[in-house]
């Protein structure tokens, strides 16, 4: 029994204090021990699946390792968290899987996975949705040992969990910045999955003007797009020599430049000095650099656009 209960407490030190019913069965602990455990105190229920181990703390990722517990078999076998009887058939999803990936604005403590339509029914503790589309291994990963969507899957799932505008451009503008997704192949998905269904139309409003990567440029890119203008080339790299000078905010055509100051720009003079260098750099090579300011885009953005109107203008009246 004693190397039992050691490796009862290995396995919840690795799982935030938790354990499942399947993870006991591994162990060799069957029912009648549980009971005697959950007696003597060393374990208690925390779901329909899921033990605790005495003393584990009751933090965020303890509940939902309990309701990864409670939604699928977590015994191990593979890097996902499954293994060949099938037991990767829940992950965590939604706003829980977006604060897991760190993405921006998802703080608060919700519990929400995601489960084959199959599995429809399960209960855990917090929101669980399902899905007729397969999970495939590609759309896994896992966070501080706990199984959940990777971005790209997580995005396009968004409409499932009742995401918000605000929620679902949090999460596309955060994951293009940090690299945790392919803008190009992120809208194929969302397209074949959403187009012409209700449920993915914010989900879809809201790609229309990806590929910023803050708050201001989505608000510059939706400025252009209402405008009727063509979408710029954005984060272009302007290179001499083999070697990067300048990494424009936004190229219009061959040599329209846009830069977007946002309030944290210009923190310090040599910064300052670094920014005008680079303009004054593009400015003798033959680049028109138009800048706007945080408080432009948000305020006036039709003072924005007439100002890009007649850029434009001009540089198709150059000779």
């Amino acid at each position: 029994m004693n190397s039992r209960l050691a490796s009862l407490h290995h396995a919840a030190r690795r799982n935030h204090g938790v354990v499942s019913i399947d993870q006991l069965e591994l162990i060799g602990i069957s029912r009648q021990m549980r009971s005697r455990l959950k007696t003597a105190g060393r374990v208690e229920p925390v779901g329909s699946r899921a033990y605790a181990v005495s003393g584990a703390p009751r933090t965020w990722h303890f509940g939902l390792a309990a309701g990864l517990a409670d939604i699928g078999d977590e015994r191990g076998g593979d890097e996902r968290g499954g293994d060949k009887r099938g037991g990767d058939e829940g992950w965590i999803a939604g706003r829980s899987g977006a604060r897991l990936l760190r993405l921006d604005g998802f703080t608060a403590d919700s519990y929400e996975f995601l489960v084959p339509r199959h599995r429809r029914n399960t209960k855990a503790g917090g929101k669980v949705r399902s899905t007729i589309y397969p999970v495939p291994p590609t759309d896994v990963t896992r966070t501080d040992g706990l199984r959940h969507l990777r971005a790209e899957r997580l995005i396009v799932e968004s409409p499932t969990f009742h995401f918000n505008r605000r929620e679902i451009e949090n999460a596309i503008d955060s994951a293009i910045r940090m690299r945790l997704v392919d803008e190009q192949r992120l809208r194929e998905r969302v397209l074949d999955r959403w187009a012409g269904r209700p449920r993915g139309a914010e989900l879809l409003a809201a790609l229309a003007d990806t590929g910023g990567e803050s708050r201001l440029e989505r608000w510059f890119l939706t400025a252009v797009r209402h405008a009727g203008l063509a979408k710029p080339t954005l984060r272009r790299a302007v290179c001499e020599g083999g070697v990067t000078f300048a990494r424009l905010d936004a190229l219009f055509g061959a040599r329209l430049v846009v830069e977007l100051e946002g309030h944290a720009t210009h923190s310090s003079r040599r910064q300052r000095q670094a920014d005008e260098q680079r303009r004054t750099s593009l400015v003798l090579r033959g680049y028109v650099v138009l800048v706007f300011t945080y408080n432009d885009v948000r305020d006036r953005p039709a003072w924005v656009v007439a100002q890009l109107q007649a850029a434009l203008a001009m540089s198709v009246a150059s000779p």
